[in-house]
């Protein structure tokens, strides 16, 4: 919970912070924030660039394959497909 509801590098830097350790989520108290926190949920570019690369390698097979030097079995693709997710959450 970030108490600034005024200021959204406050609310960035706790989301990155928590984001770090494995959180996946942060409670708002205030409409306001809604919308950053929107916006520091969405992945970056290149986060959603790799995650087509991993669905498109992992479509081609059905078990462990490897893309840029590394495993990608289904942990991984289903790490992607949330990232995707992410990037377009349903209305």
């Amino acid at each position: 919970m970030t108490p600034d509801i005024h200021d959204p590098a406050v609310l960035c830097a706790d989301f990155a912070r928590a984001s770090a350790h494995g959180f996946g989520a942060k409670l708002c108290i205030h409409p306001k924030q809604v919308a950053w926190v929107r916006e520091a949920l969405r992945p970056s570019d290149a986060e959603l660039e790799w995650a087509r690369r991993v669905l498109a390698a992992a479509s081609s097979t059905q078990g462990a394959v490897q893309l840029d030097g590394r495993m990608v079995d289904r942990p991984v693709v289903e790490r992607a497909r949330r990232l995707l997710e992410r990037a377009d959450p349903p209305a």
